[in-house]
């Protein structure tokens, strides 16, 4: 327990530290399209159908808190100290604990102004609760985080491997059972708009921050154009392609971590780590706040694993830092150099997960 208060201590410390946290008010970065939305949906509009929103359902809760720029920031605080305990009580490792302690302030302003904790501490607890012998539970909150941000369905394969199999087919209803009954208000109300959201984020390119993007712009690329619903992407024959070995890539990724799993060469936290590891190095759209999931998990793969984290948030910080010129397609090393980093991550924890150990 002294880890876990001594962790959220600083974590709190480090939110009110770093630039455009819970020192200030202002509707910064996504936090300005999460208020509109608020104020949408408290004049009684409903998402989908009386207006355009590109996150999945169970995103709408936490943007209603967004009304307040102040109380979004401190729900996203709650949310990062929800995951220290975790960290410290289930997990029990202290270098996880600092590594995610301190990410405020190796990430940036964009930290606490996106609502990337929110499906990231649902990862955390569905984890906790598989190896708290709750697997039920954990299909089923696992199925809420998937429902607040899709990429946490890359855990869904090893959390079937994990339990027994006379349990998988009850735990895949669970997981799917809350994932309709999530989407179920916005089915019956807003059918049409519910699906062209998600037709739109299928649709996207290779947005310029993906790896395939990176390796384009160092390479001569030069062609870029605005896209639906926001993103900057590569486009052109070459840019299409990688966007489709991309899916390939991600698909491929998490089907070496649950065989890895399988033939018990991974522990459960690092292959589940390793999961949205590769889910983010090689998806064709990564967005700053991405590596929000990554500060709480990587540091599971040991010291060389916390190692890569911490530079994946440095250079993180650098690349938004950056965003200015990287759409003028300048100091795109910067993107490279990240976007390798966090598949240096992948393969450290796929080659040298099975060195760790569960602790439980």
């Amino acid at each position: 327990m002294k880890l876990a208060i001594a962790g959220a201590a600083v974590f709190v410390v480090a939110c009110v530290l770093v630039p455009e946290g819970l020192r200030s008010t202002a509707l910064y970065s996504d936090v300005h399209v999460y208020s509109d939305y608020a104020h949408r949906m408290l004049d009684g509009q409903v998402p989908y159908r009386d207006f355009f929103d590109e996150y999945p359902p169970l995103a709408q809760l936490i943007f209603l808190a967004a009304r307040s720029a102040l109380a979004f920031k401190l729900l996203m605080t709650l949310c990062g100290v929800g995951i220290v305990v975790l960290l410290a009580t289930v997990f029990r490792s202290a270098l996880a604990v600092a590594v995610f302690a301190v990410s405020p302030l190796l990430v940036g302003p964009i930290f606490l102004n996106a609502y990337d904790l929110w499906p990231t501490f649902l990862v955390v607890a569905a984890i906790a609760l598989f190896v708290r012998n709750r697997p039920m539970w954990g299909f089923a909150v696992l199925g809420a985080a998937t429902a607040a941000k899709i990429y946490p369905v890359a855990i869904l394969p090893i959390a079937l491997v994990y339990v027994a199999r006379a349990c998988r087919i009850r735990g895949l209803v669970w997981f799917a059972g809350v994932l309709v009954l999530t989407h179920l208000p916005f089915l019956v109300l807003g059918p049409g708009g519910l699906r062209f959201s998600y037709t739109v984020q299928a649709k996207r390119g290779l947005e310029l921050n993906s790896l395939g993007s990176a390796f384009l712009l160092v390479t001569g690329h030069r062609t870029l154009r605005s896209r639906p619903p926001g993103s900057l992407d590569v486009v052109g024959g070459a840019a299409h392609a990688l966007a489709i070995l991309s899916a390939i890539a991600v698909v491929a990724s998490i089907a070496l971590v649950t065989w890895l799993y399988a033939r018990r060469r991974l522990s459960f936290f690092v292959a589940c780590a390793a999961a949205v590891t590769g889910f983010v190095a090689f998806d064709k759209v990564f967005s700053a706040q991405y590596v929000e999931w990554l500060a709480p998990l990587g540091p599971l793969g040991g010291a060389v694993a916390s190692a890569l984290t911490v530079v994946v948030l440095v250079l993180t910080h650098a690349v938004f830092s950056h965003r200015s010129a990287l759409a003028l397609q300048r100091d795109v090393g910067w993107v490279l150099a990240r976007d390798l980093t966090v598949v240096a991550l992948y393969v450290c924890l796929v080659g040298r997960g099975a060195l760790a150990r569960d602790r439980l």
